[in-house]
């Protein structure tokens, strides 16, 4: 055998170049005879061929037969010409009048078809005009001339002479309507035409081939039964006549449609099934079908929608200029001052697959390798000179790059359009580096040619600018700009000077003061020089605002030089606690914008949108980076005139730095500081799915006997793990095959132990997967603990031992109710589903996921994801589903057969959603497929889509299958692994003649000899494919050999078993950032065991309180101190990861409040500043002391700043028994709470506050007259809404009368009246609040008495007496009347009644004297519960004093009513 170091020799053997049958020279490195070597299933090339002839074929029959349609059409359009459309032949819109003539000619054709057979003469007509000849029963088939099926030779000929150039020609066979003589001098008599009757009432424009738009009704068919309206109609109408009659009524046949079988109906299109909504969701709208068929993958397609890519293969001129650009980019984001060569000849290479050859990533780090690697010569290892991620960041940057370049076109062509013609800009266009530059050239080339622009609008027909003229488009008609040179440089020089850190402009210096030389442009707009220099300031400052290169610098200054300083507001101040998520940035000063490399920027911008955190941005050491750029504007003089205009030179500095420049600054850095940290978050979560993904099967002991590498699997779960919750496994086969499930109540039982034990032993698993819904799940892990351990003892040495393993059931949780589980597994219940997804998660963890579609938003991959855009964190997440399924690649006839594989089948490189939703239908008719190279042959993928997805569609256990379909290797690489395989077996060219020889080969080394393949030399042999295909190919052999030795090696990491910490996390939700040692946390008391107490956590953990621990003092008993049911705070002493227990403390000195601050608090950020903060806060508290003198502030929901009468206006349009709570006038240590009695009655109750505990809170006791409350929720339900009630009590009783004392008087006169020997009384409200008035009259004649009953809380008070309810008051009322009647029949003396009937007497006078002293004590009495306002009248009523004898006798013995009313109650 020939040794290695023969040059000849490029393996072991002679080097075998590829002849020309097997190898191209193409520069998509792709070898054309893989196509017809992997067809194992077609006898020869010459039946392909014959295939691809039938095609043509059918083709051409379909191409033949448009053509006929429109040869008719044409003939139909050319020949059969009415008068009325001869005199119509000016273009017009009038479409109702086709549409009239349409549904004409179309009853005539109905009309005709019911008399079943044509004249002789209407058959000569035919065939006259025509040139088609007619079989004389050919009648109906007139309909079929439009499709150009019945067409003759003599209708060729004929036609082409209708499509020939001979004007004449077509001039002398053109038809006219035959009621009129035609023009060529063919006349036919009047008498002839009446024998068409039928024919001529329908037909006023004679046409009798049907229009292309009613092609549909061509085969429409009248049903049978009914009658032709010409049947109907006795003979001799005349043709007027039954045109009226047409016009009028039709023909009758309207509705005829829904006679119609429904095979002759249209057939139904999904617009007219689905809702658009529904259409867009199934993927069924004409974009969805656009993006479909078009062979770009989908992916890109769906990366540029609604830009206007047309992917169009780019030039190499754009390819250089994209790479360039995004090397720009890439270097400026790594540091880099000079980048390697090899790293800009890879970016090259990447941006050329991208947008001329159209790949996608996963295919270009799989077999464009070379293009990005680099072989060290003399070790022989490869280093990557790109990595995945930067394949991932070179596409984010495509994107990028092409919406800067059409900004860039964009703003080209408007110049163009607009005929701006400007070398300036045309110097700065060509120079633009980002979408921001063209942005400041748009605003420039606005503010310059600003009136030509709208004089262009203004003549287009496009929408109107706003016409506002700005202050520089004003002054141009002034003399202002012929003063703007005394300022010295022009904006445009002074931003070449800064962005080139040079002075090479120099302003000129004015001998005369600004003042001076401005009086000599003074005009009628600007009358003084002040006013002139006013102006040239603006103009100059916005100019130099406007300029692209002073723009430019200034980006670049604050990107090197911005920070950021953050402020808490007056909200943010109270609500930002220590614990707060932002309280690490709530005193941030001067942080540099690098220093935000963490997603925290998204925090403060949520901060400030909910206007708890100002954000103020700008450059560190403002005044010198000011004082810098001024050195580039001012003069370098020193005489009194040139200091004059340098300090207007400052100003317009100042000026365009304060209105335009900062503003722009401060947005441009807010918006980039977003964006990377949006990016960061969403490159976080991608990694953070990935890395549970890119996760092979569950591994145990005795992995190595797993088939094909997958274990089978019970998973259990009991769900929600209570008493009544039924245990549930199923197990899963090595192929994810659910074969068997079993259901126990529990597993307390001995019998349903046994049964569960029993499932398991017969099945055999290598694991038992376990998950919960909460924390009871830690009682079925103890169960199947001892239950594996159980099996395990009894297992013989032959068969491995089964293992036990939490599963992580984040994935299971979405698909237990999800629409998919309905699908897949409606039979069985929501545990069991549950299980199911647990079982696969161990087999194959990246399956969970794929399946999940937008659901994947509802795992928290970041705690940040949520301050991100759902769609934008949604396309990072894919693209860590791309990255791994097609490292695993997909089984392509699996996924006919199992939906939960062809979920991954979308995420295939260059498939999408839709593409891979075709693919599977076509499947589906066409059958399973026999090699890859079907999808091109069948027609299932075009070409270019293939070249992305082919090496990731595996075709497995197909009988007479390539065993390379199996592998990665792509089919264009085929021959280059036969060769090697060839070589490796020493096999001569002349044994691989054929297909078959080649694929036998190929098979043996994969299964016999893979090792053999590590004795090529493969270097000398990708020297030798160099100079073949110009194209380096060394990684290629690599991946070959690799395959070869390995096909489809599984590149995940390995399963590794999870941790204590993360079975903890799994079981119980309590990560360590919520349950730690020394936290403080609520525990509820669930049992009192002598000395010790069991207790559970809020997340169902179970704790146990030692006596020790329950008390500072020494106690006999747990119970002593707790209560069973009771929730305490206790404080985390241990955490028992491995039972899922907790020790906690309950004493008073481990429990004070807040003492677990300092670990839970997160820490403070780098710039945080505490000089600040204590600073702010002795300032807060100072304004808060100095506030407090004016402004009482309390914190509570009802607390208004309002005096009296703004509460009585706030309270107008509210219910009654609405209140507000308010400062007291009263001093700082009152509060007033005001609520509505009825429409104008309010009442004031005063407050006094015993004890003032803060600045903001009422966290003191209060007190309304002698009753104390705790808080002012208490005084608000058990007094004010009590009064509140008891009011609506009284004012619902039928007694009750609205319209104060008056109304009640006139409803008790009307009353006595009625029945003047009857007594009567009501209640209606006083013009006191809190009271109400109590009138009666004894007779029709008697005065109308009042007394006056205090509404209380709990009751009513009429005199001195209290009554819980309406129905004691009434009584109370009655039996105190009473008891007062019989002392004054037995007291009064013989004159009384002569006293009741001359009230001007002494007595009388004194009776009054004593009831006004009487009102007044109770008025008094009054104003202990609170002062009364009332919009009423402020004096008494005048019945109140007027008749008040019989009243104020009543009032002479108080004491005398109090004793006789207590007797009562006793």
């Amino acid at each position: 055998m020939a040794g290695r170091g023969d040059e000849n020799r490029f393996y072991k053997r002679t080097p075998h170049t590829l002849s020309d049958s097997q190898s191209t020279h193409s520069d998509d490195d792709t070898t054309p005879s893989y196509s017809r070597a992997a067809r194992p299933s077609h006898n020869s090339d010459e039946e392909e061929e014959g295939e691809d002839v039938n095609d043509d074929d059918d083709d051409d029959e379909e191409e033949e037969e448009e053509e006929d349609e429109e040869e008719a059409r044409k003939v139909a359009e050319g020949f059969i010409v009415d008068d009325e459309d001869e005199e119509e032949e000016q273009p017009s819109d009038d479409s109702d009048q086709v549409t009239v003539r349409r549904k004409k000619r179309k009853k005539v054709e109905e009309c005709k078809s019911q008399k079943g057979h044509l004249d002789e003469e209407d058959l000569d007509l035919l065939e006259e005009n025509t040139g088609i000849k007619l079989a004389r029963s050919a009648g109906p088939k007139l309909k079929r001339l439009k499709r150009g099926r019945e067409t003759t030779q003599n209708s060729a000929v004929r036609q082409d002479a209708f499509f020939s150039d001979d004007e004449q020609a077509l001039a002398t066979h053109t038809p006219h309507h035959y009621s009129h003589p035609p023009q060529d001098g063919y006349e036919q008599p009047y008498e002839e035409r009446t024998r068409y009757r039928h024919r001529d009432a329908y037909d006023d424009m004679g046409d009798f081939i049907a229009d292309e738009d009613e092609e549909d009704d061509l085969d429409e068919v009248r049903p049978k039964g009914g009658q032709s309206m010409m049947d109907i109609l006795p003979e001799g109408l005349s043709e007027d006549v039954l045109m009226d009659m047409y016009d009028i009524f039709g023909d009758g046949a309207e509705y005829e449609w829904a006679l119609l079988d429904e095979e002759d109906k249209r057939e139904p299109q999904l617009a007219d099934i689905f809702e658009p909504s529904e259409l867009a969701e199934r993927m069924l709208t004409e974009q969805d079908e656009v993006i479909r068929t078009l062979d770009i993958p989908e992916r890109l397609q769906m990366r540029f929608e609604g830009m206007k890519r047309s992917f169009e293969k780019s030039t190499p001129e754009q390819t250089r200029e994209e790479s360039a650009w995004i090397a720009r980019q890439m270097i400026r984001t790594r540091g880099w001052d000079q980048p390697p060569e090899k790293f800009l000849k890879s970016i090259t290479h990447i941006v050329d697959f991208f947008n001329r050859d159209f790949l996608e990533v996963p295919h270009i780090k799989d077999h464009r390798r070379d293009f990005f690697t680099e072989v060290d010569k003399l070790t022989g290892t490869t280093a990557e000179v790109l990595t995945t991620e930067d394949l991932w960041e070179i596409y984010d940057y495509d994107y990028k790059y092409q919406s800067f370049a059409d900004r860039k076109e964009a703003l080209k062509e408007f110049m163009n359009k607009c005929h701006l013609m400007d070398d300036y800009v045309q110097e700065m266009l060509n120079k633009v580096e980002r979408v921001e530059d063209i942005a400041d050239l748009t605003d420039y080339v606005s503010l310059k040619f600003g009136d030509r622009i709208n004089a262009m609008h203004q003549q287009s027909k496009a929408p109107k600018r706003p016409m506002n003229r700005s202050l520089h488009e004003i002054s141009r008609q002034t003399k202002i700009p012929a003063f703007l040179p005394f300022f010295g440089i022009t904006a445009r020089q002074l931003g070449a000077n800064y962005i080139e850190n040079n002075r090479r402009y120099y302003p000129e210096d004015s001998l005369s003061n600004p003042e001076i030389e401005a009086q000599a442009y003074i005009s009628g707009s600007f009358h003084d020089e002040k006013r002139v220099l006013k102006a040239a300031r603006d103009i100059l400052a916005q100019e130099m605002a406007f300029d692209p290169q002073v723009r430019k610098a200034m980006r670049r200054d604050w990107e090197l030089r911005a920070v950021v300083t953050v402020r808490p507001t007056d909200k943010g101040f109270n609500v930002i606690d220590e614990l707060h998520a932002i309280h690490p940035f709530k005193y941030i000063t001067d942080k540099p914008i690098a220093s935000f490399n963490n997603g925290q920027f998204l925090q403060i911008l949520k901060g400030e949108s909910d206007n708890l955190l100002t954000v103020k941005i700008t450059v560190v050491d403002y005044d010198m980076w000011l004082h810098r750029i001024a050195e580039f504007y001012i003069s370098d003089g020193y005489s009194d005139s040139v200091q004059q205009w340098n300090d207007q030179r400052k100003q317009v500095l100042e000026l365009a730095l304060k209105d335009y420049l900062v503003p722009l600054m401060d947005k441009y850095i807010r918006e980039k500081l977003r964006t990377e940290a949006q990016e960061y978050v969403c490159k976080a979560a991608s990694k953070h799915l990935q890395d549970k993904i890119n996760v092979g099967p569950f591994r145990g002991p005795d992995a190595d006997r797993y088939k094909n590498g997958i274990p089978r699997v019970v998973a259990i779960s009991s769900g929600n793990g209570g008493i009544k919750d039924a245990t549930m496994a199923v197990f899963m086969n090595a192929r994810g095959k659910v074969v068997d499930q079993i259901q126990v109540p529990s597993l307390r039982e001995e019998r349903y132990w046994k049964e569960m034990l029993d499932f398991i032993k017969s099945r055999r698993p290598n694991v038992v997967g376990v998950a919960g819904y909460n924390a009871e799940t830690r009682r079925l892990i103890k169960h199947m603990q001892t239950m594996v351990g159980e099996i395990n003892q009894g297992k013989d040495s032959n068969t491995g031992a089964i293992d036990l393993v939490v599963v992580d059931d984040e994935a299971a949780r979405l698909y237990k109710n999800s629409k998919r589980a309905q699908e897949e597994f409606n039979e069985f219940p929501e545990v069991m589903r549950y299980c199911i997804a647990l079982a696969r998660r161990l087999q194959n963890p990246v399956l969970e996921y794929v399946g999940l579609g937008r659901d994947l938003l509802a795992i928290p991959h970041h705690p940040l994801q949520h301050l991100v855009p759902e769609d934008q964190v949604f396309f990072y997440l894919e693209r860590s589903l791309i990255n791994i399924v097609n490292d695993l690649g997909v089984d392509l006839n699996a996924t006919l057969r199992s939906p939960y594989l062809a979920n991954a089948l979308q995420y295939v490189c260059g498939f999408g959603p839709r593409k891979a939703q075709s693919i599977i239908k076509k499947m589906d008719i066409s059958g399973e497929l026999e090699s890859r190279t079907a999808l091109v042959l069948r027609k299932l993928t075009p070409v270019n889509t293939f070249m992305n997805a082919a090496s990731y569609l595996r075709i497995r256990d197909v009988d007479g299958a390539d065993i390379l379909d199996d592998t990665r290797i792509h089919p264009q690489d085929y021959e280059l692994a036969r060769k090697m395989a060839g070589d490796a077996l020493e096999i001569d060219e002349d044994e691989m003649d054929d297909y078959d020889s080649k694929v036998a080969i190929v098979t043996r080394v994969i299964k016999e000899y893979p090792d053999k393949l590590n004795d090529l030399i493969l270097d000398d042999y990708a020297v030798v494919l160099r100079k073949q295909y110009h194209q380096p190919k060394r990684q290629i052999l690599e991946h070959i050999k690799h395959e070869l030795q390995g096909p489809y090696y599984d590149r995940r990491q390995r399963y590794s078993r999870p941790s204590l910490e993360d079975t903890f996390i799994m079981v119980t939700g309590e990560t360590k950032q919520a349950l730690s040692e020394g936290f403080i946390v609520p525990i509820t008391i669930t049992s009192l065991r002598g000395k010790i107490a069991n207790c559970v956590l809020g997340s169902g953990l179970e704790g146990m309180i030692y006596i020790d621990n329950v008390s500072d003092d020494r106690v006999m008993s747990v119970g002593d101190v707790l209560q069973s049911g009771e929730t305490v705070n206790g404080k985390v002493l241990r955490i028992d990861r491995d039972k899922f227990l907790v020790d906690v403390s309950v004493k008073a000195s481990d429990t004070k409040p807040n003492s677990d601050f300092h670990l839970r608090k997160l820490p403070e950020d780098k710039y945080y500043d505490r000089l600040a903060e204590s600073m702010d806060i002795d300032k807060r508290k100072a304004t808060r002391r100095k506030q407090a003198k004016n402004t009482r502030v309390i914190n509570h929901p009802l607390f208004h700043s309002f005096n009296h009468r703004q509460a009585e206006s706030y309270l107008v349009d509210r219910q009654r028994g609405d209140l507000v709570i308010r400062p007291s006038s009263r001093g700082y240590d009152h509060i007033a709470v005001t609520w509505k009695v009825d429409e104008g009655i309010y009442q004031h109750v005063d407050v006094l506050e015993l004890k003032q505990s803060n600045d903001y809170g009422s966290g003191s006791k209060l007190k309304v007259d002698d009753t104390i409350f705790e808080d002012l929720d208490e005084l608000i339900v058990t007094y004010v809404e009590a009064v509140a009630r008891k009011v609506e009590e009284l004012m619902a009783h039928p007694k009750y009368r609205a319209g104060g004392l008056e109304g009640l008087e006139e409803h008790l006169a009307a009353s006595t009246r009625a029945n003047p020997k009857m007594s009567a009384y009501g209640f209606c409200l006083s013009e006191k609040a809190g009271y109400f008035d109590l009138g009666f009259k004894f007779n029709a004649n008697g005065p109308l008495m009042r007394w006056v009953i205090k509404v209380l809380p709990d009751g009513y008070r009429l005199r001195d007496t209290a009554h819980p309810s309406v129905d004691d008051l009434i009584n109370g009322f009655k039996r105190r009347q009473a008891a007062e009647a019989n002392n004054r029949r037995r007291s009064h003396h013989p004159s009384s009644h002569h006293l009741h009937h001359h009230p001007h007497s002494h007595s009388q006078q004194q009776q009054q004297q004593q009831q006004q002293q009487q009102q007044q004590q109770q008025q008094q009495h009054g104003h202990h519960h609170g002062h009364a306002h009332s919009h009423g009248n402020p004096h008494a009523h005048p019945h109140a004093h007027g008749h008040g004898h019989q009243h104020s006798h009543a009032h002479s013995h108080p004491h005398a009513h109090a004793h006789t009313h207590a007797h009562h109650y006793l």
